[in-house]
């Protein structure tokens, strides 16, 4: 008798050559869980449960946790962010507002591929404590982003750039305005009577805030003198007293009584 041979069951050994995509799997299947529940809430045998493996083919290839969220910060996270501050295209590297059209571009490109991203940022990199946080300051960039800032403020010496804008934390701004939208979609639309937040729109507001934020402002620094002006001007229109004459509220004197 041949009986019906049972689904085979995942094993907590090696796969076999043709499974070589199986740790690239536990590595996506543990990010959006992450990104989904929290680092601390998400349990290896609920990426196990969820990837359809068991719990000790996930530490075969990850040993322990630390070692899967150096995996997470490695090899997902900090290529996302080389992406973004990679070099910029020639014929935006001296143009302010070139390059922030790049880089808006860019964090659109990425948390398309990549739609985890926006929430695993905020709950584990943002938020205080957060799982990733000092693994991530190792991994960004720094240097780019300052390099970025002082692009920026060289465009306002020449009055390029709206000089009320802080350089350094422009940068900032646009990582805020792109990620956060994105990161509480789902809040916003569970929220009755708010629209469904489209990433077209959300796009082209971004653009707009950042462009219309960063032109110069030309009457902005002649708006104190113009201040001073009127102001003079309505001192010299107050009436004066006589020369050589207080009035009576001068003398602390007033009508006789």
């Amino acid at each position: 008798m041949n009986p019906t041979r049972s689904p085979l069951k995942p094993l907590g050994r090696r796969p076999a050559v043709e499974d070589f995509d199986v740790r690239e799997h536990l590595l996506d299947t543990a990010t959006r869980l992450f990104s989904e529940c929290g680092i601390a809430a998400t349990t290896v045998a609920q990426i196990a449960s969820e990837a359809g493996v068991t719990s000790a083919l996930v530490h075969y290839y990850f040993t322990n946790r630390e070692k899967l969220l150096d995996a997470v910060a490695d090899e997902r996270l900090a290529p996302a962010a080389e992406f973004v501050w990679r070099p910029a295209v020639e014929d935006a590297a001296g143009d302010p507002f070139a390059l922030v059209h790049e880089f808006v571009a860019r964090l659109f490109d990425v948390t398309d591929r990549m739609p985890w991203l926006p929430p695993l940022w905020l709950r584990e990199i943002v938020n205080e404590g957060g799982l990733l946080r000092e693994r991530m300051m190792r991994r960004i960039p720094f240097d780019n982003i300052k390099r970025f800032g002082s692009r920026v403020a060289h465009a306002q010496r020449d009055g390029t750039v709206n000089a009320n804008l802080e350089a350094m934390l422009l940068f900032n701004s646009i990582l805020a305005l792109v990620m956060l939208p994105l990161a509480t979609a789902k809040i916003w639309q569970s929220a009755r009577g708010l629209p469904v937040i489209e990433r077209d729109a959300l796009r082209r507001h971004v653009i707009a805030l950042l462009i219309g934020g960063m032109q110069p402002a030309p009457h902005a620094a002649s708006a104190p003198a113009h201040a001073r002006a009127r102001a003079r001007a309505r001192a010299q229109q107050q009436p004066k007293p006589p020369s050589g004459r207080r009035s009576r509220k001068d003398t602390g004197t007033g009508s006789p009584s």
